[in-house]
């Protein structure tokens, strides 16, 4: 018996050390190795980059600070921006005078906030915009919340915001191509940083137009979080395609990346328990920011880059993107639907409309949705078994802000054990 038990503790002593060993191991082998390039001057040029008060945006900010180039940062809170202005001027020795590194408000999310960064972005820096990176995007973990316009939020944020800015700094990007400290012409660059997940999106394009936006295909109800992220991703990879292809020829490259497997603050909206538990192999198993922003700078800066515009790179090569990325047809219509509900925006009639909407959601007491919550509760325990399944897509998937796959309550989980058990039977 006691041998048994110090085999059992030498094996739990084991778990941590495998662990630590394994994150370490897959950590180093996937390192990224870029192949042979030259970044080029940026001095006098101008880059926007979003989602660059923290993570890999930040990462990227400093490193084309350093190459000389003043920085533009979007940031939804002013106090993170600013800090994130210090950190990436201290980045480059913190030699660069304030104005390389400048930071205004910007919610992707509300295309309201968009257009007045472009404004400011065109009035400062008109005809000297010459790289765009778009780093910003976001996984909601509640399933149903939604921006003002009705959108769903994660949607609003990684995909209409990103159009919608693109969108209001055309007129700089396209107006002429870019002369750098050298004197060399080349093409200004759009880089969107997507993700590897883009493989397991589903959009439909139609559905996008019907619902306004708020679900992306028949299949988003009950997803879960890293699906819907999915999702805005594979968005993400149809709007470069189409940017590519409506930019031809005007002297303006678009690029998609892939960062890898990244630790970042994409993480923050999941519940504390989730964190706590993947944290350990996170932090020693995937690519830390600076890492990660190395191949979106290669994307940005690189001449080797150049002339490549409708591209999918990882850490500096061409990668293939999936089936869905491919399809010219969906994003070209992905592109127009995204387009007219950017401009229905910008109609007063239906900002209130939204406004009012948005209000009866959050004036909801804390005692309602409790009752709430307990009613649905009940209706699943009076529900007989045999229509189980579809009491749980009613109660579990409208309205509560809880994700359908990572918090089904106690009850629901107890229920199909009782169905799996007699199923068996």
């Amino acid at each position: 018996m006691l041998s048994a038990r110090r085999a059992a503790g030498l094996v739990a002593a084991s778990v941590p050390a495998v662990v630590v060993g394994g994150s370490s191991w897959y950590r180093e082998k996937h390192r990224p190795e870029l192949p042979p390039h030259t970044l080029r001057d940026l001095s006098g040029e101008v880059v926007v980059v979003t989602g660059a008060t923290s993570g890999i945006g930040k990462a990227v900010a400093g490193k084309l600070a350093g190459l000389g180039a003043t920085v533009v940062v979007g940031s939804r809170d002013q106090g993170r921006g600013e800090a994130a202005r210090r950190g990436i001027l201290a980045s480059v020795g913190g030699t660069l005078p304030a104005p390389r590194c400048e930071v205004h408000p910007l919610d992707l999310s509300d295309l309201g906030s968009v257009r007045t960064f472009a404004d400011e972005c065109r009035r400062r820096h008109a005809g000297n915009i010459s790289v765009v990176v778009a780093v910003a995007a976001e996984i909601v973990y509640e399933e149903g919340r939604q921006a003002a316009s009705g959108a769903d939020l994660s949607f609003a944020t990684n995909q209409l915001g990103l159009q919608a800015l693109l969108a209001e700094l055309e007129p700089e990007l396209g107006s002429s191509p870019r002369r750098g400290a050298s004197g060399l012409r080349a093409n200004r660059r759009v880089v969107i940083v997507g993700s590897r997940l883009e493989a397991r999106g589903s959009v439909d394009p139609e559905v996008v137009h019907s619902t306004g936006g708020a679900r992306l295909n028949k299949r988003w109800a009950g997803r879960d979080a890293m699906l819907r992220y999915a999702d805005t991703k594979l968005c993400n990879m149809l709007l470069a395609a189409a940017l590519a292809e409506r930019w031809r020829g005007k002297g303006v490259d678009v690029l998609a990346v892939t960062p890898g497997m990244v630790h970042t603050g994409l993480w923050r909206h999941f519940p504390q328990w989730y964190q706590a538990l993947t944290y350990p192999v996170r932090a020693l198993a995937l690519r830390s920011a600076d890492d990660a922003a190395q191949g979106v700078v290669f994307a940005a800066a690189a001449i080797e880059a150049d002339g490549k515009s409708g591209a999918y790179l990882s850490d500096g090569l061409e990668v293939e993107p999936s089936q869905g990325a491919k399809d010219g047809k969906a994003a070209a219509r992905l592109y127009e639907v995204c387009g007219e509900l950017i401009a229905a925006d910008r109609s007063p009639r239906r900002g209130r409309r939204d406004d009012r909407a948005r209000g009866a959601r959050r004036t909801a007491s804390t005692p309602t949705k409790y009752m709430r919550f307990v009613g649905l509760h009940a209706l699943t325990f009076i529900t007989p078994l045999r229509d189980y399944q579809e009491t749980e897509r009613c109660a579990f998937r409208v309205n509560l802000n809880v994700s359908h796959e990572y918090s089904r309550p106690p009850l629901a989980l107890f229920l199909r054990w009782i169905r799996n058990k007699r199923a068996r039977k």
